[in-house]
């Protein structure tokens, strides 16, 4: 039977990394604090999400929160062997993968977005009516029309 204390140890360390790490995300969420109030303002005032900033915003997003995964499972691992440690490790691919998984499908977002949007204040924040017509000559959000960002 394994030894408790060694488990109970091993939830200390993975407290102790969990809350270091928070720490370390804490800050780099406050400096993406301006993209994301920037990308707010622009749904807000011109109904519509810029593919660009929603890019920054996720990649900021992305690697933040991998490096995170990555601190932690360093954390936990340092101090397991054995069938602990490859549990561990599993975990955290895992939590890389679902992690990758949620941002790519939410790259997504931007152009379902904006289609709603078009669909319920009209054209105005949409690039494409500038000039008073889409690609197809009409107005820009024709069924045929893949929705972008």
């Amino acid at each position: 039977m394994p030894d408790a204390g060694r488990f109970s140890e091993l939830g200390e360390q993975g407290s102790r990394a969990v809350m270091e790490a928070a720490a370390v995300l804490e800050r780099e969420l406050s400096a993406g604090l301006t993209d994301a109030k920037a990308a707010t303002a622009r749904l807000t005032g011109e109904h519509r999400v810029d593919q660009d900033e929603f890019d920054r915003l996720v990649g900021r997003v992305s690697e933040n929160t991998h490096q995170l995964i990555e601190a932690v499972s360093e954390r936990v691992l340092a101090n397991t062997t054995g069938e602990l440690s490859e549990q561990a490790q599993r975990l955290a691919a895992n939590a890389h993968d679902v992690l990758d998984l949620l941002l790519g499908l939410s790259s997504l977002a931007p152009g379902l977005a904006n289609q709603g949007l078009r669909n319920a204040f009209g054209p105005q924040g949409d690039p494409r009516a500038a000039d008073g017509a889409g690609p197809d000559g009409g107005n820009g959000a024709g069924p045929a029309e893949r929705p972008r960002g």
